[in-house]
């Protein structure tokens, strides 16, 4: 089970937390080598280690967020505002499972099948980039972070220049300023 997976799961047992999903995700991914624990100075619940470094993440309130229901009407005044930022924003959303016949007020939890939570949402936005990968001949697809505080229009050079650097960005330059063919197959080169 993935990361995404496990939250989901977690989210339907009425006394998960976010310790319990941090141990289940331990528990469960101890033998792989992309996941690890953070070290001891460290206020991160999990690293990922991916290809161009260690990435920490704290799991603090994953769990309320993950289980956020998104209201058909609400999407729907969002998609239609006035604004035209606001309503790019919400564009992509749609068929949403609207929240009908709640109960008690005071249920913190909603039951199976009553909303679709973020994670889900999340998981079919990737597994449609995924089809759309497969059927098209992408030569690269590449996601550089600017900034590690997520803040927009913050961009840290030294941070770029390392994932460049990772995803062979720069030596293909290299290749291209020596005068040397970079978008010929093997075959053809040779």
């Amino acid at each position: 089970m993935g990361v995404l997976s496990l939250l989901d799961e977690e989210c339907w047992f009425p006394k998960a937390t976010d310790r319990t999903f941090v141990e289940k995700l331990l528990q469960k991914q101890k033998k792989h080598d992309k996941m690890s624990k953070p070290d001891f100075r460290s206020k991160a619940d999990f690293t990922v280690n991916h290809y161009a470094g260690k990435v920490q993440y704290v799991a603090e309130s994953w769990l309320t967020k993950d289980m956020d229901p998104l209201n058909d009407n609400i999407v729907s005044l969002l998609q239609n505002c006035a604004d035209p930022f606001c309503a790019n924003l919400w564009k992509d959303t749609s068929n949403i499972t609207s929240i009908a016949n709640m109960g008690d007020a005071a249920c913190t939890r909603p039951r199976k099948g009553m909303f679709r939570a973020v994670g889900q949402l999340y998981k079919e936005q990737l597994q449609r980039l995924m089809e759309t990968l497969r059927n098209t001949n992408p030569n690269f697809v590449r996601c550089i972070i600017p900034n590690h505080e997520k803040k927009s229009g913050k961009i840290v050079p030294p941070l770029i220049l390392e994932q460049l650097r990772c995803n062979g960005v720069l030596e293909g330059i290299r290749i291209c300023r020596q005068g040397f063919p970079s978008r010929v197959p093997f075959q053809e080169f040779r």
